[in-house]
């Protein structure tokens, strides 16, 4: 292990999970055809020129020879899709979407992460043909967000390192001419690592972690035998940078306040948000409607907002995609039609007194 650990000494990280996500890369782009999954390997850093991109290539000409095959985000999932199915057609080990300036999630990334075929659509063919998705998925962007499924499908690598124009630095050693120098050093050590801890029989397997059994089983495993930390807890801070979460939460949190663990319907919910008060300005001037609850309605407004008003059909069809998650002890229930209307309730630990009139 002490051959990869000098290998990536000089880079930026900020803790010693980030460190633990790059060494990982280089073991999961190694044997990632032997595995029937794998999570994504995220890279992030306040600004450009950290080394985000190094790491990535270092770990693929360890294991292939060669940098990663790059492609752009797109604008749209369905851009993002296909440009992944061209490369998994291509046959590429290491596939990098470099650079992300959205929020980066969607269903066909997070099944590839999860399923061992998948049905791309492929760029400039009309067809969907069936391929394995065993190629070692990257990720890399300047405070790179990670958006709803995708924080529990990668773990996330973040470097800083605390300088304005970093890509001015300078060092005494290139790593990536160093691999490409003596690459079957850097190879060995890195089979050396997974096989050294197979043949102890895996000691201290490390809880499953859903959907990468075999990966954590392994690699994740002989990261921790060999004294580096888990890169699985890096995901929590992925999950913790989540917008959709951070509104899920804003949501969660106002209903609690405002209306409590009352039955209610989707109507109820934009008239508690959306109730006003009038204020007196004096006697010679009209009063003033303000919200009653004005973070309420701010929080409906990010999740089912249509020019400035509360969507009844977004907020039901948003409810219904978060229905039964538990987010800090409480979680949206469906209970079913009354006089023809969906109700719902939010069950666990919510505010004692709710003071929305509904």
């Amino acid at each position: 292990m002490t051959v990869l650990d000098k290998l990536v000494d000089t880079f930026p990280f900020v803790d010693r999970p980030s460190r633990a996500v790059a060494l990982s890369a280089i073991l999961t782009a190694c044997i990632r055809r032997s595995l029937p999954t794998a999570p994504m390997h995220a890279f992030t850093a306040p600004t450009a020129g950290s080394g985000k991109s190094m790491l990535v290539d270092l770990a693929s000409v360890i294991a292939s020879g060669r940098e990663a095959g790059v492609i752009a985000q797109g604008k749209t999932e369905e851009e993002l899709e296909k440009r992944l199915g061209a490369l998994l057609l291509a046959g590429d080990q290491v596939i990098a979407i470099d650079n992300c300036e959205a929020p980066l999630g969607g269903e066909f990334l997070c099944s590839m992460l999860t399923q061992t075929v998948v049905r791309p659509r492929i760029l400039g063919r009309s067809e969907a043909p069936e391929l394995p998705a065993n190629a070692m998925v990257t990720a890399t962007g300047n405070n790179l967000v990670l958006v709803g499924d995708m924080t529990r499908r990668a773990v996330l690598c973040q470097l800083d390192p605390k300088e304005e124009r970093p890509e001015l630095r300078t060092f005494d050693t290139n790593p990536i001419a160093a691999v490409k120098a003596d690459r079957a050093r850097y190879l060995v050590a890195a089979l050396t690592v997974l096989r050294a801890y197979h043949v102890a029989q895996r000691p201290n397997a490390p809880n499953p972690l859903g959907s990468f059994a075999d990966w954590g089983n392994w690699v994740r495993g002989a990261l921790i035998w060999v004294g580096q930390a888990d890169p699985v807890d890096t995901i929590e801070e992925a999950r913790d940078l989540d917008p959709k979460l951070d509104m899920l939460v804003a949501v969660l949190t106002q209903w609690s306040k405002v209306v409590g663990g009352a039955d209610v319907s989707v109507r109820d919910l934009i008239e508690a948000a959306t109730a006003q008060r009038s204020t007196s300005l004096g006697a010679f001037q009209h009063s003033k409607p303000e919200f009653l609850h004005p973070d309420f309605r701010e929080a409906l407004l990010a999740v089912a907002g249509d020019g400035g008003a509360v969507n009844s059909r977004r907020l039901g069809k948003w409810l219904a995609s978060h229905q039964n998650r538990v987010v800090q002890g409480v979680r949206i229930m469906r209970l079913g039609l009354s006089a023809g209307i969906m109700q719902w309730r939010l069950e666990g630990k919510t505010e004692e007194t709710a003071h929305a009139s509904l």
